[in-house]
């Protein structure tokens, strides 16, 4: 980037450019959102997927690499961690990591089988949005049979997250997942799943949005219990509420909002961005703007807006990182 150019002026003008190069896209009529998948109108919306052409270059490779690899994923792999809990037969090989369901070990430092399944939502998601991109019929048959194959490994007291370290971590991921299924693939089951998947987890989540000070503060078998994230669970809450109208996952989404440590700090201004964990706080700030675009909340759209304007101007942030370290 030319030294001339600050960082603010740069991302002023891509933007710009980019929304100009929104207007003079068509939308392929498979690849538009069907609006009768959206029961609460809203003053913003997203662009269309379709809105924006890839050309050719690293970043039409990497979408193209990264959906054939999520398309090529063996649903046995995906289903596996989720089937062996459920106590139904579980093929396939194991997806490795974080994602396996037994090794965990906090006192060897050892991560694998960390927090089972964690990432299903987002191969769900990807997939989904790949789909709303390209059209693939063999990506949309691929999100139905993953929706199908959770539904069937998912009881009415989920049990899979008994004892299970970051119970809002990674049911905000199935619920992204299972949204974006419904919105972008069309799927006939997923937001009956996300509603039963839902009301399910609530025994197994605080009574609020919990920083990582309250976590701590609170009985706990060992650190590792304290890093769950309930703080990003109203984005996606307003989205199935928007999605559903359904005022339960409104009434939800507020009471996760952290407005006592977080947003009501950020809207008067406060930079309590340091030592918090930048990949969870940062986005958290989705959740103050579906405040704001849900309820009408000038309060989260300041924390947001002051929030960003921290990050351009005094908190740098590796994205993903740990931001103690």
């Amino acid at each position: 980037m030319d030294a001339s150019v600050s960082r603010r002026t740069f991302l002023k003008t891509a933007t710009a450019t980019t929304a100009a190069a929104y207007a003079a896209r068509a939308i392929p009529a498979w690849a538009t959102v069907d609006r009768g998948t959206i029961a609460i109108n809203t003053p913003l919306e997203t662009f269309a997927y379709s809105d924006v052409e890839l050309l050719d270059g690293p970043m039409k490779k990497q979408f193209e690499e990264n959906h054939a690899r999520f398309l090529h994923l063996e649903d046995d792999r995906l289903l596996k961690v989720f089937r062996q809990s459920a106590g139904l037969p579980a093929p396939g090989e194991d997806m490795g990591g974080w994602y396996d369901g037994t090794g965990f070990s906090l006192i060897h430092n050892d991560f694998h089988a960390f927090i089972p399944g964690h990432s299903f939502g987002q191969y769900l998601s990807g997939l989904a949005r790949a789909y709303a991109v390209t059209g693939s019929e063999e990506t949309r048959a691929k999100i139905n049979r993953l929706v199908k194959g959770y539904a069937q490994t998912l009881d009415p007291e989920a049990k899979f997250f008994i004892d299970y370290r970051l119970p809002a971590y990674t049911y905000d991921k199935l619920s992204c997942g299972l949204i974006d299924a419904h919105e972008f693939a069309h799927d006939p089951m997923a937001m009956d799943v996300h509603e039963k998947l839902t009301r399910a987890v609530l025994a197994y989540l605080p009574e609020k949005a919990l920083s990582r000070q309250e976590q701590r503060a609170r009985p706990h078998k060992d650190t590792s219990y304290t890093w769950d994230e309930t703080y990003t669970l109203p984005e996606n809450l307003f989205l199935a509420y928007q999605r559903s109208s359904d005022t339960f996952y409104r009434n939800m989404a507020i009471r996760y909002l952290e407005d006592d440590t977080y947003f009501d700090a950020l809207a008067a201004g406060n930079n309590v961005l340091p030592f918090e964990h930048a990949y969870s706080h940062v986005n958290a700030f989705s959740s103050a703007m579906q405040a704001y675009i849900t309820l009408g909340s000038e309060k989260h759209l300041r924390a947001a807006k002051n929030g960003f304007e921290m990050l351009l101007t005094t908190q740098s942030f590796a994205t993903g990182g740990w931001g103690p370290e």
